[in-house]
């Protein structure tokens, strides 16, 4: 049986093995986007996850065992057998194709990144990922630098109406400023209404408790980043880089997108 074939049936087994004995947000964020990565083909990012979680299970297995609430130690033995297998097979692997035909069935034309004044340096910091990545400036919307403005003498909600469509992918920058600007929120209204793609990244001090958050427009229960530097952020900016250059047919290197994540980072301190 193919590898890919076979991470696909047997993820929802490890990712309810592993749920049922934690919730710990650094294991479950590692399965979340390991079941994008299959969605997606991304066999960068599936060996990332997995070798994530097979140091897990060998970090805390032995903790497992000496825990007096669980009884399937089976079940995470085979579990844990089974991520490492996967995970060297993948590696000596083909990369799958099908993920990648079907996003590039969807190509999109232009970013924009949704944000408030206040998080000027997080918004900087991604739009120079993009240019970095290849991204011209008339694909992107940005208001916050002169070359991806909003043109002189245009309304906003003009702009957003003409053309914040299904071909726009965008970047929600989530922050409690955001929260607290109407402007804001009419945009993210407006990237609902036409049904935009969008994926969300949030400041470091974002306050998840916030009751506007949970209404908002969009999905919040839709998987985002957290703008730190470590090792969660880094897997979600690799996959950030993917879908950017599935969505818009961009080439880079490995080592050019390594050094564009690293620059992120420095960039976001």
């Amino acid at each position: 049986m193919d590898v890919y074939k076979r991470l696909k049936i047997e993820f929802d087994s490890i990712d309810s093995t592993i749920r049922e004995y934690t919730g710990n947000s650094f294991i479950c964020n590692y399965l979340s986007k390991l079941e994008t990565a299959i969605e997606t083909g991304d066999k960068e990012l599936m060996l990332y996850c997995l070798k994530a979680i097979d140091e897990w299970y060998i970090k805390n297995i032995d903790e497992i065992y000496r825990n007096e609430f669980e009884y399937d130690f089976d079940s995470h033995e085979t579990t844990k057998a089974l991520v490492h297998e996967l995970y060297e097979e993948i590696q000596k692997a083909e990369p799958p194709a099908s993920g990648l035909a079907n996003l590039k069935s969807n190509l999109k034309t232009k970013v924009f990144i949704s944000h408030s004044s206040a998080d000027k340096k997080y918004g900087d910091a991604i739009r120079n990922f993009l240019v970095g990545l290849g991204l011209k400036n008339d694909q992107i919307v940005y208001s916050s630098y002169s070359a991806n403005k909003i043109p002189v003498g245009v309304s906003i909600y003009d702009y957003l109406r003409d053309n914040i469509n299904s071909n726009v992918f965008v970047i929600i920058l989530l922050s409690n400023s955001f929260l607290n600007s109407v402007a804001c929120l009419n945009e993210m209204g407006a990237a609902w209404v036409v049904k935009s793609d969008y994926l969300c990244f949030y400041v470091p001090d974002f306050d998840f408790s916030n009751l506007k958050h949970f209404q908002c427009a969009i999905d919040t229960r839709k998987m985002g980043a957290v703008l730190k530097p470590d090792s969660n952020c880094r897997a979600s900016m690799i996959e950030f880089k993917d879908l950017m250059c599935n969505l818009f047919n961009l080439e880079t290197d490995e080592k050019t997108s390594s050094s564009l994540i690293d620059e992120f980072f420095e960039n976001i301190k």
